[in-house]
C-alpha cells in the first residue's frame, strides 16, 4: 500500500524517518542520526519496561536500510557484527528499521543470538509492521510530512475530536474504518424505517427507527432478517462511497432533509447513531486540526472538541 522508494534512497531521510517513527511509537531518543561514521549505530532508543518488581530501562540499538528501490530483503551481509555493535553502546537488544523486509538468514542470525542470551531481545520493524501504523490514527502528520504522495493516495485516519471513535460493525464488532483501507466496499449503512398512515387525515409518516453499519454479507443480512421479520423496510449505501468528500456531503444534506421534513419521525436512538456515523466517518474524510485550531475550539465549546 506504501510506497517507501517515495523516500530519499540514500539512507539520511530514513533514519530522520525512523527516529520521528520510533518516538511516535512512544520511545525515547537516546542518539539521534548524524552525518559521519556512525560506527554501526543508526538510533539509540529506550523504553521503560515494567517487570514484578519494579521498572527498568531498556536500550535498544536501531539499524535503518533503506532498499525500497530495489525492493531486495536486508540480509546478515548488510547486517555485520550485530553483537559487537550492541555492545559497544551498551544496548540490550536491536531493532531492525527496514523498508522491506529481513532476509530469512538475518532472522536466524537474531534469534540465535537472543536464544544463546547474548542479546536480550530483537525487534524487526519491516514495511508491512511500518503500514500497519502509518494507517492508525495519530499518524497522518507523519506520513504527510515523509511520504507527502502516499499520504494524497491513502488518506489516512484523522484525529478530530478528542479520542478516536471507531464504528464498529453492529455485529460482529469489528472497527469498519481501518479496514476500508484492504476491502473499500466490505460495509454498509442502513437506515430502517416504516411508513405508517393515520387514516384520519391519510397522511403518511416515514419512522426511521433505527440505523446500523454492518460488515457486508453474513452480519448485514443477519441484521436486515430480523427488521424485515418485524415489519420494517431499508435502505443503504456503501461506506466505502460515503466517505469520498462530495459524497460525503450529499450524504450529509441528505439527512438534513429527512429532518426537515414534517412527516418523517426520527427516534432518539436514531439520532444519536447518526451523530456518531458522521463524526466517525469523518476522521477518514476531513483533515485534522492544527493545535491553534484544537485550543480555539475549546475556547468556544468548552474543554472537549465534542
Amino acid at each position: 500500500m506504501i510506497d517507501f522508494s517515495e523516500l530519499d534512497p540514500d539512507g539520511e531521510v530514513w533514519e530522520l524517518f525512523a527516529r520521528d517513527f520510533l518516538q511516535e511509537v512512544g520511545f525515547y531518543i537516546e542518539s539521534t542520526p548524524d552525518r559521519g561514521n556512525d560506527h554501526g549505530k543508526d538510533i539509540l532508543v529506550s523504553e521503560e519496561i515494567s517487570g514484578n518488581l519494579g521498572k527498568y530501562k531498556f536500550k535498544w540499538l536501531v539499524s535503518c536500510k533503506n532498499f525500497a528501490n530495489s525492493n531486495r530483503a536486508v540480509n546478515e551481509s548488510n547486517e555485520q557484527n550485530i553483537l559487537e555493535r550492541v555492545r559497544s553502546f551498551k544496548a540490550d537488544g536491536f531493532i531492525g528499521f527496514y523498508s522491506t523486509i529481513a532476509s530469512s538468514n538475518l532472522n536466524k542470525r537474531l534469534f540465535d543470538l537472543k536464544n544463546n542470551k547474548n542479546i536480550k531481545d530483537y525487534k524487526i520493524f519491516d514495511h508491512k509492521l511500518i503500514e500497519n501504523y502509518l494507517i492508525r490514527i495519530g499518524f497522518s502528520k507523519l506520513l504527510m510530512r515523509y511520504l507527502p504522495e502516499n499520504y494524497k493516495e491513502i488518506k489516512p485516519l484523522h484525529l478530530i475530536v478528542d479520542e478516536y471513535l471507531p464504528l464498529e460493525c453492529s455485529v460482529c464488532g469489528k472497527d469498519l474504518l481501518p479496514d476500508l483501507y484492504n476491502n473499500q466496499y466490505g460495509s454498509n449503512i442502513v437506515f430502517v424505517k416504516k411508513v405508517e398512515r393515520n387514516e384520519d387525515s391519510e397522511i403518511e409518516k416515514t419512522i426511521y427507527k433505527d440505523i446500523y453499519w454492518a460488515c457486508k454479507g453474513e452480519c448485514d443480512r443477519k441484521l436486515e432478517k430480523n427488521y424485515v421479520d418485524s415489519g420494517f423496510t431499508s435502505s443503504w449505501e456503501d461506506i466505502g462511497d460515503i466517505i469520498k468528500p462530495t459524497v460525503y456531503l450529499r450524504y450529509l444534506f441528505g439527512i438534513m432533509n429527512i429532518y426537515k421534513d414534517n412527516t418523517n419521525i426520527i427516534t432518539d436512538v436514531t439520532d444519536e447513531k447518526i451523530k456518531h456515523f458522521f463524526t466517525a466517518i469523518g476522521q477518514k474524510v476531513l483533515r485534522e486540526m492544527t493545535e491553534k485550531e484544537r485550543e480555539r475550539v475549546k475556547d468556544l465549546f468548552g474543554y472537549g472538541l465534542l
